[in-house]
């Protein structure tokens, strides 16, 4: 049985971080719906786990390759963002952020300096800001 399946799966696609992402997303959505009765969750998780077995038995290497680069992209800036804001928020007793006027960039003062003049180091703006 196990080798029958080994050679079904020659030259398909298999499981990446994507379809672990969906399968997991899908059975947490058919959960929700046990739970609250709306046939809306029970849609969503049904087709986001219909879409995970389509990517898994794909023959389309290429294009599953370049949806799970994608997706590790878009993970990953989500990750740095969750952990700028883990990082500002460990340190929100010693410094203060503040965003230059101009070019949007975001700046780290330390506190309890009173008002200071703030120049952002990339377009060289300045600023009173209190600290």
């Amino acid at each position: 049985m196990r080798e029958k399946l080994r050679q079904f799966m020659i030259g398909r696609y298999g499981t990446d971080g994507l379809n672990q992402f969906l399968s997991i997303a899908s059975l947490v959505l058919l959960l929700i719906a046990i739970i609250s009765r709306v046939n809306l969750f029970t849609y969503l998780g049904a087709v986001l786990l219909i879409f995970c077995y389509y990517r898994t038995f794909s023959r389309n290497i290429s294009k599953r390759t370049e949806e799970n680069y994608k997706f590790y992209t878009l993970k990953d800036r989500v990750d740095n963002k969750f952990k700028g804001w883990k990082e500002q928020w460990a340190n929100r007793k010693v410094y203060h952020y503040y965003r230059c006027p101009q070019c949007r960039q975001k700046l780290r003062v330390p506190r309890g300096r009173g008002r200071i003049q703030i120049s952002c180091p990339r377009c060289g703006t300045q600023f009173i800001k209190k600290s």
